[in-house]
């Protein structure tokens, strides 16, 4: 059986030259190619050849992230499957991936405690179609179940009152829009930011998190 066919992509080039090396050490891993950006990466005949690509996400800033590289690859290469590491948090990139394409992607948090082992077993299982990625969607449903559950939690009236708020209207704005008192308004902000914001600081300016928070709820919902 030949090796697994293997791209491998990351700007740092100390990193790139020893996890390369590392790689290269597997008899189940052939890197067919290296490279330190993502259009040096995009050469469509070695893309056509591979099996997996191992990107690394933060790539150069004036070009494609590795998110975007992956997706630039599968209009490539159909099949190639994705494995995307960085020094951040992975376990919301799974969202930047459109759905009817997350088949065969893998992600993981780059880590010094990781041996060769480690990064051959979920290279050759991504380049076969077995990605990781339903973890992380699991997690992001998760996520939006959570913020549902908060968004529903406002009352109808003080979702308007939000949504007011969210316009620059001041406390007297809504109050006279709505044809409520002003006390009763702010009585009802209070209690919203209470909902949408568990935990504060005395410091924080609860008025403007809160209409962020607001607005980032009505992007999901």
């Amino acid at each position: 059986m030949r090796p697994t066919r293997l791209l491998y992509v990351e700007n740092d080039s100390a990193l790139r030259r020893i996890l390369g090396e590392m790689l290269g050490q597997s008899k189940e891993l052939e890197i067919i190619g290296s490279f330190g950006k993502s259009e040096t990466a995009l050469d469509r005949s070695l893309v056509r050849k591979a099996d997996v690509a191992l990107i690394d996400f933060a790539l150069d800033q004036n070009g494609l992230n590795g998110i975007e590289l992956g997706i630039a690859l599968r209009n490539i290469n159909e099949y190639i499957g994705v494995v995307i590491y960085s020094q951040h948090s992975v376990s919301q990139m799974v969202s930047r991936v459109p759905k009817a394409m997350r088949s065969g992607w893998s992600f993981f948090d780059k880590s010094a405690e990781m041996d060769l082992v480690d990064y051959v077993e979920i290279i050759k299982q991504t380049s076969t179609g077995k990605g990781n990625w339903e973890k992380f969607s699991a997690a992001e449903v998760e996520d939006k179940e959570t913020q549902s559950s908060i968004y529903f939690q406002l009352t109808p009236r003080q979702r308007s009152i939000m949504s007011l708020s969210a316009q620059g209207k001041s406390a007297q704005d809504v109050a006279e829009q709505l044809d409520l008192s002003y006390s009763y308004v702010r009585k009802e902000l209070s209690r919203a930011y209470a909902v949408l914001l568990p935990e504060t600081n005395p410091s924080d300016d609860l008025k403007t998190a809160a209409v962020l928070k607001y607005i980032d709820l009505m992007r999901m919902s």
